[in-house]
């Protein structure tokens, strides 16, 4: 009977428990001197993107840490590649590295898996997703009224129309700001 009443206490808490993957392996020692090493460690890189972008921010925080850093020093020395993300309609939104991590290399593995057929703005929705998952698995940023409408925008299944929202918001301020200039 103690049995019976100790699990049924318990599954509240194993039913709830979210467990992330690991971190997939990488070489951390990695110097980056030859072109061969960009595309040795491209499939970890990859990996790695995908690992980051789906694990909040305050699971396996040394290994976040040391895999964003190998991702980051990838795609900004990387020879083979130039990347292009676009932070303007989300600036706001990026309030902390783990946002602006999330977001970047949200674009980035984008680019990376599709980089024969590269849209723009499904880029930057890449890079909104991996935002949003951020935002989703923190407790403080969850309540944090800057993010209600993006929020409210996924729940409602309209993050593309956000998105377009965004940007032509974007567009119309600099506009404005370019003519209050003249």
């Amino acid at each position: 009977m103690r049995r019976l009443f100790f699990l049924i206490w318990l599954f509240p808490f194993v039913v709830n428990a979210q467990e992330f993957r690991k971190c997939p392996a990488f070489d951390q020692e990695e110097k980056w001197e030859t072109i061969e090493s960009f595309r040795k460690n491209e499939a970890d890189v990859v990996n790695l993107m995908e690992w980051i972008v789906a694990t909040p921010p305050t699971e396996q925080l040394v290994e976040r840490s040391a895999a964003s850093i190998f991702v980051m020093e990838w795609a900004t020395k990387n020879p083979n590649y130039t990347f292009k993300v676009e932070l303007a309609p989300y600036q706001q939104l990026l309030i902390n590295e783990d946002l602006m991590l999330a977001y970047v290399i949200g674009n980035i593995h984008y680019a990376v898996k599709h980089m024969n057929k590269l849209n723009a703005d499904a880029q930057r929705l890449a890079g909104l997703k991996a935002l949003l998952f951020q935002v989703e698995h923190s407790e403080s940023l969850s309540k944090d009224k800057l993010f209600k409408h993006l929020l409210k925008a996924n729940r409602k299944g309209k993050l593309n129309e956000f998105d377009k929202e965004s940007v032509m918001n974007q567009n119309t301020s600099d506009l404005l700001e370019n003519n209050q200039v003249k």
